[in-house]
Parts: C-alpha cells; structure tokens; sequence
C-alpha cells in the first residue's frame, strides 16, 4: 500500500465545539464527513474544489457532528448517511443538548440510509471501508480509506472519546480502538474528530488509555 494523497484530505475545524469536519476528494467526487456547522463555509470550500459531494456521513450522531448536515444536503442534494445504532440518539439530540448543554439546537436532520460495518463505499478511484466503533456512542463508525482513517470521536490523538453520556461504554471504546482500529498498518493516519492528527503507531505506543503503556487495563 503506498502513501495516502494527503491533498485528497481536507479539513474545516467548524462549530462551536471545534468539529473537524473532512472532505474527502477523488477524481471530482467528494465525502463529506461530520458536517457539524457552518455549512455555507464548507458548501464554499467544496465549490473551490470543484468536486460534487454524493455522501455525507456522520461518524455519531452527537450535535456537533450533524448540526451543518441540512444545509449541506439542501444544497448538494447528497445522501446523508448514518449507522442504524445511532438512530435513537439522533431521534433525541435537542432534548439531549438542552439537558447536557443548557442550549437549544434545530430538529436533527433527516436520514437517508444506512451503512454497516464491512461496507464499501466507492469514492472515485477509492474505496472506503466502515468500521463499527462503538463505545462513544452505539453507532459511532470509523472511514478507513487508502493509509488513513477517519475516527469520529473514538480514537483522538494521545486520547479517546468520553464515555459518560448516555449511550457510551469504556469497556467498548477500548475493545473497539484495539481490535479494530489498531489492526489497522501502523503507519495509517488518524483523523480525529477533534485536534490534530496522529497514526496508530504513535497511538498503539504511546496512548494513555489504550496504549503499550495505558494506565486504564480495560478490555
């Protein structure tokens, strides 16, 4: 496998709560991933590119992944795509964000399909395989394309998702980070859902909750 086409990978860090937001472009065609706000700046940043989004995926269902999800797809008329796990919680996002939050957020967005773990989904000239993820959330997903993937809010760089929200479970996170995740080439770049990106190299060794040297012996 050669090195991923990091022009290929691009990121807006959007939201209130700092959501990198990724499209990813081939040969004209783009995934847009976790659009969690300010969706004229990421419709501006797809039209610069000159690429037409056919997908948007959300990793979970969390406000600050989906909150730019309406205004993406109102103007693409692209697909936006969820795993089924995560249904519930989206069904449930203002009452959630008001009793977690202390604000008010917009209806969730409408789902138009599903995907599931082990499907690939074609991207030009790539293809990008699902992961089931959970331990974040039920339904949290990871993108795993050519030397990268995309984690959501599982695996962060020298961290891992929070697990004390409704639906989370640490005992997951971890299982899924090591025997999902980590299976994957050690040189694969990590894109988080929030900070900077990392490899699951860097992460295997170093992490301190699931790591060589982790702190937390779970799973």
């Amino acid at each position: 496998m050669g090195p991923p086409d990091l022009s290929k990978i691009h990121t807006l860090v959007v939201g209130r709560l700092q959501t990198n937001c990724y499209v990813v472009e081939s040969q004209g065609h783009a995934l847009v991933v976790d659009p969690g706000d300010e969706p004229e700046r990421i419709l501006r940043f797809i039209k610069d590119l000159n690429a037409t989004p056919g997908r948007i995926i959300a990793t979970h269902t969390h406000f600050d992944h989906v909150l730019g999800v309406n205004g993406v797809r109102k103007a693409t008329k692209a697909q936006f795509l969820i795993h089924r796990d995560d249904m519930s919680m989206l069904e449930s996002m203002q009452s959630r964000v008001r009793q977690f939050m202390s604000f008010e957020v917009p209806p969730p967005p409408k789902v138009d399909g599903y995907v599931k773990d082990g499907e690939l989904l074609k991207l030009g000239d790539e293809t990008i395989r699902v992961l089931h993820t959970p331990g974040h959330s039920p339904g949290s997903i990871s993108l795993a394309g050519d030397g990268y993937v995309l984690t959501g809010d599982a695996l962060f760089n020298q961290s891992i998702g929070r697990t004390d929200l409704p639906g989370g479970d640490l005992k997951i996170l971890v299982h899924s980070i090591r025997e999902r995740l980590f299976k994957l080439d050690d040189d694969t770049i990590v894109y988080p859902g929030h900070g900077p990106e990392t490899t699951i190299v860097d992460e295997k060794q170093a992490n301190p909750f699931v790591g060589k040297a982790a702190r937390l012996q779970i799973g």
